[in-house]
């Protein structure tokens, strides 16, 4: 083997490492989106279930408060969650068997929570950029649940 193919396949395998570097370090930045509230804890709760409640086909299914479950292991900030539902996005994902995998991420989640400075957040799943590793119909319909959840999310952000 040539001098030129040893390094070319050296740089080839440095190309590699340094792109699982970067995938390593920027994927968790990319897959779970926080905002800061410009409302309190519970403003931001009220808030983000009744814009839900006002698009198309969402429904809240439960507000979790994990302050008050976790309490006997100890003293938590404000923190839960919103647990919602697009049945009309859902039961497209779900018509194809090969797409019900997806079921382990449904129903999607928003989470709510207060830092020990009293700032309220919202975390969510980047459920779009998820879509697209999957492709085809689960791409089609994780990428319009994004959008909404951008909308609803972006109502209640500091700007």
């Amino acid at each position: 083997m040539s001098k030129s193919t040893i390094q070319a396949a050296g740089w080839v395998l440095v190309g590699m490492v340094l792109m699982g570097l970067i995938v390593w370090f920027t994927m968790p930045s990319l897959m779970l989106v926080k905002h800061k509230s410009n409302l309190n804890y519970d403003e931001t709760v009220a808030a983000l279930s009744e814009t839900l409640k006002k698009k198309q086909d969402w429904r809240v299914l439960t507000v979790n408060d994990y302050q008050k479950s976790a309490a006997d292991f100890g003293a938590l900030e404000r923190v839960g969650s919103v647990t919602i539902c697009n049945p009309r996005y859902a039961s497209k994902i779900l018509a194809n068997d090969e797409d019900r995998g997806v079921t382990a991420f449904m129903p999607l989640g928003l989470g709510v929570y207060e830092d020990k400075k009293g700032q309220v957040f919202v975390s969510q799943l980047n459920v779009g950029l998820l879509g697209m590793l999957f492709g085809g119909t689960i791409a089609d319909v994780m990428g319009m649940a994004g959008k909404d959840l951008n909308e609803v999310v972006a109502s209640i952000s500091v700007k």
